[in-house]
């Protein structure tokens, strides 16, 4: 296939629908403009593992990451304008005190069916995310991991290496 169009440019970041220990849905952001907390992973990071850094650097918590659970694109963009794809996952935390950093002004515990209301004022798919999450619950078809290599021989030292090598050639 002969495609002329420019090629995507821009940045995955990923956000958590991020469930409490009652089962309730943290939004953060704003009041004016919520959205689910996370951001970019780093060089050297899987999914999970940025993820995970994200919201213990943006609220102070520990979560356990679940399933994908919907994706967005051109919802949130670089200072620069370089959009971004968005990857939701279904996250739990066993926490309930968030300590925000300098990114959020405001943050929640509502219920899912709250965060998916609000959310869809935003975007219809981050609606669609909060339900596909509330759906998944406890027995989805993943489990919430902590560390994607923990049970593996595999190590992020070990996938670094391969993809350098793969750079090479």
């Amino acid at each position: 296939m002969n495609d002329d169009r420019e090629p995507f440019v821009g940045k995955i970041t990923q956000k958590a629908i991020l469930f409490g220990p009652d089962g309730d849905v943290l939004l953060a952001g704003n009041e004016d403009r919520p959205e689910p907390p996370g951001g970019t992973f780093e060089f050297g990071e899987t999914l999970v593992g940025g993820l995970r850094r994200e919201l213990r650097e943006e609220l102070a918590v520990d979560a356990r990451v679940g399933p994908p659970v919907g994706a967005v694109y051109g919802l949130w963009a670089e200072d620069d304008g370089t959009p971004m794809v968005g990857l939701l996952y279904r996250c739990e935390t066993d926490e309930r005190e968030v300590t925000l950093n300098e990114e959020h002004e405001h943050a929640e515990w509502v219920t899912p069916e709250t965060a998916a209301e609000r959310l869809r004022e935003v975007s219809s798919r981050l609606g669609r995310a909060v339900e596909r999450a509330t759906e998944v619950g406890d027995g989805g078809p993943f489990e919430a991991v902590s560390d994607p290599y923990a049970e593996s021989e595999t190590t992020t030292e070990a996938v670094l290496a391969a993809l350098a090598a793969a750079r090479e050639e």
